[in-house]
């Protein structure tokens, strides 16, 4: 039987079937590109727990059977109100059960320095870039069954154009806020840095526990020669919200990303983050950070891809379990033939809280090329006895200490995101799992 001939039971997500499909009309170039999105995503299987990639986290865990697909958000005839952090971006983007829009703080998209708009409404203005870009040269690997889901099914699609040269000071906010039970929600980002810019993307995602949700997010982040690209992303689910979420980055000549992934929330997180370090003296900084407690379980998947000689990389992934929390994180270095003077670095480091709790680590390298530098490695353990010892024979209590030290565990990933906001909800964060009755 080839793919082609899958039963739909085997093939279809359930929840994403024909049916599921956006009505509204859209533009040609959208409608190709989901066709085409749609027809990879019927031609390849459901995972399942007998793929290795899956093999940790049975999509099982997933109820997808208990969803349907949300309503695309409309643009708000009238603003709402702003978040406590909306004054320190220059374009805010805001998505909820009702709607969404954009809030253009500084006068740049008015005065055409950036671009922030829908995708379909890009697609018109911007077709060029769009049939560029949009499921384009990041997707370096075979197809993926959650990256076509995601293109073949986006409700809301964002698309970000920085021009060459433009200095974005304070950047980009995009807030997604959902609440609706027995929902699902697609959100897509497509981002272009031109040659020579500067601009930095924020994502935050939110939803109150007794809220159950399910989140497909798919992304492409593009760096274009001489580009510097911040982005981080801090998901902050509700307990009984899943997600899985397909990231594709990529850097030309002289480009710098720095890419941080912040994993706090939620029941059950499977992410991927594929970089292409593309071009000559290109630099990638892959930063994650994640905290699983009580009965969560978070599975990240990592790609630092070198396709070019002199090109740099350096990851640090940092993460913490406790109670029955179960962390996976899989990485892999992968240098293409040709691919020498790289120099590529990953590192995973585990923080084991309680018996109970669960980390596995799966740092990689597929090297097909000489003269170069590649090098992984991964740790695990407890609090140091000793440094909790010293901090208690100072006066501080157990809890206290063991948090600080939990604290600045992570604080070498935190420093590195490029908002105050962001580090600060983090701290609150660890502190609170820190807290937290098993």
């Amino acid at each position: 039987m080839t793919t082609a001939q899958l039963d739909p039971a085997v093939v279809m997500v359930p929840g994403f079937d024909e049916s599921a499909r956006p009505a509204a009309a859209e533009p040609d170039l959208i409608t190709a590109r989901r066709e085409a999105a749609f027809k990879q995503y019927l031609e390849l299987p459901m995972p399942t727990a007998r793929d290795e990639e899956w093999r940790r986290t049975d999509p099982a865990l997933i109820p997808f059977e208990r969803f349907k697909p949300a309503e695309a958000p409309r643009r708000r005839a009238a603003p709402s109100g702003a978040g406590p952090w909306d004054d320190t971006f220059d374009v805010v983007v805001s998505v909820d059960d009702t709607g969404f829009e954009i809030r253009d703080n500084a006068g740049l998209l008015a005065q055409g320095g950036l671009t922030v708009q829908p995708l379909a409404e890009a697609a018109q203005r911007h077709p060029a870039l769009i049939e560029r870009y949009l499921q384009g040269p990041a997707r370096v690997k075979h197809p993926r069954k959650f990256s076509a889901l995601g293109d073949a099914f986006w409700r809301f699609g964002l698309f970000i154009h920085a021009p060459a040269k433009a200095i974005i000071p304070r950047g980009v906010l995009i807030r997604y806020t959902h609440a609706q039970s027995g929902r699902s929600v697609v959100p897509r980002l497509l981002a272009v840095v031109e040659d020579q810019a500067e601009l930095t993307i924020a994502e935050h995602y939110e939803s109150p526990d007794d809220a159950e949700l399910l989140a497909i997010t798919t992304r492409e982040l593009y760096a274009g020669p001489g580009a510097t690209l911040r982005a981080a992303s801090l998901q902050e689910w509700g307990a009984r919200t899943y997600h899985i979420g397909e990231d594709w980055v990529r850097a030309e000549r002289d480009a710098r990303i720095e890419w941080v992934t912040l994993l706090l929330g939620g029941q059950v997180s499977k992410m991927m983050v594929s970089c292409d370090v593309h071009e000559p003296n290109a630099q990638a900084y892959l930063s994650g950070l994640f905290f699983a407690n009580r009965t969560q379980h978070v599975d990240q998947k990592t790609l630092q891809l070198h396709t070019a000689p002199n090109t740099y990389s350096n990851l640090l992934y940092k993460g913490a379990v406790k109670d029955q929390g179960h962390s996976v994180y899989q990485g892999i270095i992968d240098a293409a033939p040709g691919a020498i003077k790289v120099d590529a670095y990953q590192m995973n480091n585990n923080l084991i809280l309680t018996e109970g709790a669960r980390a596995d680590s799966l740092p990689g390298l597929e090297i097909d090329a000489d003269d170069l530098k590649c090098s992984h490695g991964a740790t695990f353990g407890n609090l140091d006895q000793n440094q909790l010892f010293y901090l208690r024979a100072r006066g501080l209590p157990e809890a206290e200490a063991r948090q600080l030290l939990v604290m600045a565990f992570f604080e070498e990933v935190i420093a590195r995101v490029p908002h105050e906001f962001m580090r600060e909800r983090v701290r609150e964060d660890v502190r609170r799992k820190c807290g937290d009755a098993a």
